[in-house]
């Protein structure tokens, strides 16, 4: 199978969960398309828009991502799950069957999670900043 690159993108799906709880629930398009719910915190955020990406988002998420990045993808369960359980969840589909899934399990105080995680965490806080103001507009 080839390889997976930023070219072959074609959707993200970021989510952040707490047990039941989904704390953010966002997907963003190629051709525009953005829907999201909350904002990856507590409290939980019930409201859901579903319209387009502002300006050129879904450009500047795949060019921030490291060309390397891909090789690593995988479910990382953390066997420290200090303080409220919380999963974070990246994924980066493409035409199929291309797709790789980053899913990290650890707990809110679990210390010492590497370096794969901070840096999908800045890539999610980052894609909720670019679509804040959207969202509080549309909510």
């Amino acid at each position: 199978m080839d390889a997976f690159t930023k070219a072959d993108i074609e959707k993200i799906r970021l989510k952040i969960t707490s047990g039941e709880q989904s704390l953010l629930d966002m997907n963003i398009s190629k051709d525009g398309m953005l829907a999201r719910q909350g904002n990856g915190q507590f409290p939980v955020a019930s409201v859901s828009v579903v319209g387009q990406t502002p300006d050129d988002l879904f450009e500047e998420l795949v060019d921030s991502l490291a060309d390397n990045v891909f090789e690593y993808a995988n479910v990382y369960d953390h066997p420290d799950k200090s303080g409220i359980p919380i999963t974070y969840s990246v994924v980066f589909i493409g035409a199929k069957p291309k797709i790789k899934v980053f899913e990290f399990r650890v707990g809110s105080e679990t210390k010492d999670v590497g370096k794969l995680l901070p840096y999908f965490d800045n890539f999610i806080v980052n894609a909720v900043k670019k679509t804040e103001a959207w969202y509080n507009e549309n909510k």
